[in-house]
């Protein structure tokens, strides 16, 4: 098909220079052209222009799919990591989720305390406590004569010290009324009783002790003696005390344990509390022996 084409445009040349002559370059120019002496394009021309466009249109047509397949949008992921609609993990489940959490927690701190309520009552069967604590006779701000048997039936805190201490007794009795008011919020008006008791007979007579006690709590207890009756209660609850020789001098201290004496309404020795213990750790501890307390048969 082309060598024909080519054939015939060769034959077209030919016959127009014939007809031109050799006279004139610029028609040779023009047949060289394509072109006629009319200036309309050769039929050649016309024949490979119509295969062009065929090409052009068929480029054409192809291109939009091309476009079409590029330009198509990415899915959305549907792993994406969101929370609520369309994400892995729904409000519903999160919910669910924080519910079941809690619960566990719950449950487990009740196991504990269960299991810690238990472990007391175990080691007060088994294990015992200290031989502390026993008959005494003292005298209350009164000058009357008090003993033992008066705080049966109650719980009490026992603390030894004295009216002249300048720092850690005032600070202890603060503590124990601290304690005083906490359990009888929990437990009710007059739960418990605080008690102080002198170990400087000769300075802490009835009325000074009654006076101390006052700035402390309104229910607190003030009770001293002579010096065998301090010394065999204290000899009892195992208190260290030193009184130096004073000469006759009212400015001295007096060195004693700092310790504070849980004892139950049948009198008998439940639990002691530091210095270092917080009045929130003692009275978390005596509500603990107060609501595991067996009265003796």
């Amino acid at each position: 098909m082309m060598a024909m084409m080519m054939g015939g445009m060769r034959a077209a040349l030919s016959r127009a220079v014939c007809v031109v002559g050799g006279s004139s370059g610029s028609g040779a120019a023009a047949v060289a052209r394509g072109f006629h002496n009319s200036g309309r394009p050769a039929p050649v021309r016309r024949q490979l222009s119509r295969a062009t466009r065929r090409f052009q249109q068929e480029q054409q047509q192809q291109r939009p799919k091309q476009q079409q397949t590029k330009s198509e949008p990415t899915p959305p992921s549907k792993t994406r990591g969101s929370l609520g609609r369309g994400g892995p993990i729904s409000w519903k489940s999160l919910v669910a989720m924080l519910a079941l959490g809690g619960g566990a927690v719950y449950y487990f701190q009740s196991a504990r305390q269960q299991a810690e309520q238990e472990r007391l009552k175990r080691t007060t069967k088994a294990a015992g406590r200290p031989a502390l604590g026993g008959p005494y006779e003292l005298v209350d701000t009164k000058g009357n004569k008090a003993t033992n048997e008066d705080f049966l039936g109650k719980w009490h805190l026992l603390y030894f010290g004295f009216t002249f201490c300048p720092d850690v007794c005032p600070e202890e009795l603060e503590k124990m009324a601290e304690i005083v008011d906490a359990i009888d919020k929990k437990k009710g008006k007059d739960s418990i009783t605080p008690i102080f008791i002198s170990v400087d007979p000769d300075r802490d007579t009835p009325d000074k002790v009654a006076a101390y006690v006052k700035q402390f709590h309104p229910k607190m207890v003030g009770l001293t003696g002579t010096h065998d009756q301090i010394k065999h209660i204290c000899k009892q609850f195992r208190v260290y005390y030193s009184r130096p020789n004073p000469d006759g001098e009212e400015d001295y201290l007096v060195d004693h344990s700092i310790i504070q004496y849980l004892m139950a309404p049948d009198g008998t020795f439940v639990a002691y509390y530091g210095q270092n213990t917080t009045a929130e750790q003692a009275t978390k501890s005596i509500l603990d022996h107060m609501d595991t307390y067996t009265p003796p048969s």
